[in-house]
This record gives structure tokens, sequence and C-alpha cells, in this order.
């Protein structure tokens, strides 16, 4: 009976065995997990009842404090910390300090629970599950740290150093108290291969209500002749009728002063690091007598990554806009296109194709690019996504730190950030300074025009008041001109190129091409039949 029963009793003993060994490694499993998603749970489970109550008091307690926090502090609040400095610093090394605390407390959890005699392979299976509930927790939070440390070397880097134009801040937690309008001069620049220093080609104010957040954008043509200098300005005494000369009239547009006011007058930007920024700056404040805060510079050269760093931008594209073609140099219309923007609404662009929607005018108009550069701005701002910045953070700052620059201080972020939730809440309204606009309010051209009507028509707009040299005559004189934005041109070739989506390497245009005869365009139609009076702002979204 002992040798017949021995084997029998030997076999079920090791069954009973594996039967309970699948519950433990099961257990542990389960365990491990939960240790790892809640910290101190595991280790109360492995017996080590104090310290895993102590962990999980202090787990539980932060969570808490966490939610206070974000049902008491407002949203706006807690995303203007996004522009301190100091706060960044302290979130990323607070965000690492609970990551790397996290995956100890977990590694820890995992051996204490282990059960002794796993073999090998379940060995590993246990290691698995810890790296990849870990990866839930510790990943967002390594990418969280790393994007407040990416944030605050931005706004270190792009930052403006010492100005002769930036306004006095008395308090940097109310700075808005003495600026009830706050005017920004966002510049953009055609910089590239064959091209001499940076030229403008882009030159629009930003006029945001900093209580309401309602913005009104105002297009300033490069070729816009004879600019008066602020009267503040050392500028004014040199140039007491405008800013002009002898040579070449392109000399004295505009789109020059940035780069050639400091190159004749470097002992009048002494102390200043954006000479040309200051300079224009001072023009854009004398030709529209508004006050021009701070200047945005964007290197239209390195736009494109910045579009497609943000995965995109969705525009109405009014017409075909061509890619890669240039004015030819005997000055008889355009070279081939590569490729074409092709029309219709909610077009999705890639950071090539945005590009040579914001910079395309051969074909077109300096007018026409101007409108079609503040769409494309509003369009940015409105669909900049939460979690697309979040995740390609880094490459968005990098992008960023090679392409702006800018002179606005690194303590007025905050109020910037807080600020950007009043403008996304109230209207954007676009007024382009084109041709039509001088014709319809002053009878004159952007190369000659009338400042004084000028600065009157612009504190009208700014003041939501009618100007009050309006009359019915006026109005009516307006009522068939239309929105420039919408020109239509025959391109001529008829092709239909498939390189619309390649980017614009060395397609550039070639420098002086595309500034001759800046002042003798057709007359430009709205294909969406939007009645708009050329000299009255209208909701970007309406012609956009």
């Amino acid at each position: 009976m002992s040798r017949a029963g021995g084997p029998s009793s030997g076999h079920g003993g090791r069954r009973a065995l594996r039967h309970r060994r699948r519950p433990r490694f099961g257990r542990f499993l389960a365990r491990t997990a939960m240790g790892t998603l809640i910290p101190g749970a595991g280790l109360m489970a492995a017996g080590r009842r104090r310290l895993g109550a102590t962990i999980l008091t202090l787990f539980i307690g932060s969570v808490l404090a966490m939610l206070a926090i974000a049902v008491v502090v407002p949203n706006r609040r807690l995303a203007s910390y996004g522009g301190d400095r100091q706060m960044l610093m302290t979130v990323g090394i607070g965000l690492a300090a609970v990551a790397v605390v996290w995956l100890i407390i977990a590694l820890v959890t995992h051996r204490l629970l282990e059960p002794e005699g796993l073999p090998p392979g379940k060995r590993l299976a246990g290691a698995l599950v810890v790296v990849v509930v870990t990866s839930l927790i510790v990943a967002p939070l390594s990418l969280g740290a790393r994007n407040a440390f990416v944030q605050r070397d931005l706004i270190g880097a792009i930052s403006g150093g010492d100005s002769l134009t930036t306004p006095d801040i008395a308090d940097a937690s109310d700075p808005w108290a003495d600026i009830p309008r706050l005017n920004l001069l966002l510049l953009g620049s055609d910089a590239g291969p064959g091209r001499e220093g940076e030229r403008l080609n882009s030159m629009i104010v930003a006029s945001i209500d900093t209580e309401t957040g309602d913005t009104t954008m105002i297009g300033i043509p490069r070729n816009l002749r004879r600019l008066p200098f602020a009267p503040d300005s050392p500028l004014a005494e040199l140039y007491p009728h405008g800013f002009d000369g002898p040579g070449d009239e392109r000399e004295w547009m505009a789109m020059s002063i940035y780069s050639n006011a400091p190159a004749l007058h470097p002992e009048q930007f002494e102390g200043t690091e954006n000479a040309g920024a200051d300079a224009t700056k001072w023009a854009v404040e004398g030709a529209l007598a508004i006050n021009i805060d701070y200047f945005i510079f964007v290197n239209m050269e390195g736009f494109q990554v910045l579009v497609d760093a943000l995965g995109g931008v969705t525009v109405n594209v009014p017409r075909d806009i061509p890619i890669g073609n240039k004015n030819r140099e005997d000055g008889q219309g355009c070279t081939t296109p590569r490729g074409y923007i092709r029309q219709g609404d909610n077009q999705k662009l890639n950071g090539g194709e945005a590009l040579w929607f914001a910079r395309s005018r051969c074909m077109s108009t300096d007018y026409d690019r101007m409108a079609r550069q503040q769409c494309l701005l509003g369009a940015l701002a409105n669909q900049a996504n939460p979690s697309t910045l979040f995740t390609q953070y880094q490459s968005v700052a990098s992008a960023a730190k090679e392409i702006v620059k800018t002179d606005l201080p690194e303590d007025l972020f905050p109020a910037l950030i807080d600020l950007a939730f009043e403008v996304r809440g109230g209207t954007m309204e676009s007024l382009t300074l084109d041709r039509e606009f001088f014709q319809a309010t002053m009878g004159t051209t952007p190369g000659n025009p009338d400042y004084e009507q000028l600065q009157a028509h612009i504190a009208g707009v700014l003041d939501g008041a009618p100007e009050s040299g309006d009359t019915d005559d006026d109005a009516e004189s307006g009522d068939d001109t239309t929105q420039d934005a919408e020109t239509d041109p025959d391109d001529g070739s008829g092709q239909d190129n498939d390189a619309a989506g390649e980017t614009p390497e060395n397609d550039t245009e070639e420098p002086g091409a595309d500034e001759g005869d800046l002042d003798t365009y057709g007359d430009a139609e709205d294909d969406d039949g939007v009645a708009v009076d050329p000299d009255q702002p209208v909701e970007t979204d309406a012609v956009c």
C-alpha cells in the first residue's frame, strides 16, 4: 500500500503546488500593477504597512490639493504661470522629482511583492508589468518637466533686451492698468538665400483692447512712402518731412526702414539690441499716431518649420495660389509656378504651403498678400491645439527660438498669456491699408499719403467711433469697392502641378524682383461676394 500510494500522493502534491502558484503569480501581478498606479498600496500589501500608509496618505493629499487648485484657481491664471520663468523652474523640478520618486516606489514595491522561486519567464513578465504601468505615469510627468524647462529657455531666448521704445511698466502684476490698448507690431522678414540682410515684407499692427480682448489688425503696405517718425524720436528731427531721400525710391519705403535707418544713423541707436525694430516702431507710431508698445519679428524662411511643428494650419484659400514662381527679370509677367495651393474652403496646409500662402505675390498684389497674412495669423492663433502643443512642444519651441525676436520683457509673459484668453474670446477685425483704402479715404496712394487724414481715420477705427470727416458721399464711394484679399488673377499657365504640397527650398524670389511697380496694381474683386468698405475694418473670418 505504501509503495502503491506513494507516487499517487506525490503527483497530487505537485499538482496542488502548481495550482497554488498560479493564483500567487496572478495576485503578484495585480498587486504590482496596483502598487505602481497607487503609490503605497503595494507596500501595504507586501507587509510594509506603516511605510505604505504614509506614502499613500501623502499621495491622496497631493491629489486632493491638485484638485482643489484646479477648482479654485481660474484656468487662465494657471495657464499664465506658463510665462513665469521661476514658476516653470519650480514646476519642472517638481515634476522630475515626482517621476523619480514614483519610479523608485514602483521598483521597491515590485521587489517586495515578488514571490520566491519564480522562474525567469515569470520574473520577466512581472518586470514588464512594472515597466508598462510605470510608463503610463512617469512618461507624462517627464514630458511635462521637459516642456517646462523648454518653455523657460524659450522665454529667456526670445524676450527682449535693451530697447529705446518699450513702455515703462510700473506694476508687472497689473501691466495693463496704464495700457488700455496694447499695440504689437508684427514684422515678417523674407531673408533667405541670395538676399542680403533682413528686409520686411510684412508689417501688421495688432491693436488689442486689454479689457475685452477685441483685436484690430492693421496691415501696413511695405511700399508706404515718406513715413513721419514719432515726434519724440531722434529721427523726427533728421526727417522732418518723413523718411525720404535721393536715389532708388524703394530704399525709402516702409519696408526699408528696418535696415536703412540704423545703417544711416547708427549713433541714434546706441544702447538698443533691436535697432531696426526700434526705427520701424518709431515710423509706424508717427504714421498712425498710436503708441507701438512692443514688436514681434518672424523670419518667414523658418515659418514653415513652426507650422509643421503645430501639425499644419487650416485656412480658406480664395483662389489658386502659385508656388515657386517670381516676377520675370524683364518685368513681363511671372515665371511658371511648380505647383499650386488649390482654391477651396478649410484647406489644411503644411508648413511649406503656409509659407507660400503668406509670401506669394506674383500674379497678385502686395495688398492681397497682406490680407492673406492676416488670415493666416488669425488661423494659427485660433487653431493651436493644446494636446499638439504638449506633445510637440520641444519642436515648436526650437522652431520659435530660431525665427522669433521680440522686445517683450520676460516678466510680461504671464500677463500676455492671460490676455490671450481674452483675445480668443473677443472679436478680431482686419483693416488693410491698401490702394483702395487710400483712394476711398483721402484720394491718394501709398506713395503719396495724407498722414493727418490717415491718423484721424485710425483713431476713429480704434476708438470705435465714426471718423469726424465721414460723409454720405464718402460712404457711397466705397460701396463698389471690395476686399483686396480676394483677387482672382488668371494664372495663364493652365497647369495642374502636383507639387503644391512641396516645401519651397530654394524657390525664393530674387532680391528686388517683387518690389517693382509696387503701386500700379489693377482693381481687385471679391470672389465670395462679401461687401466690404475698404476704409473700415471687417471681421477677419468674413474675408478669410
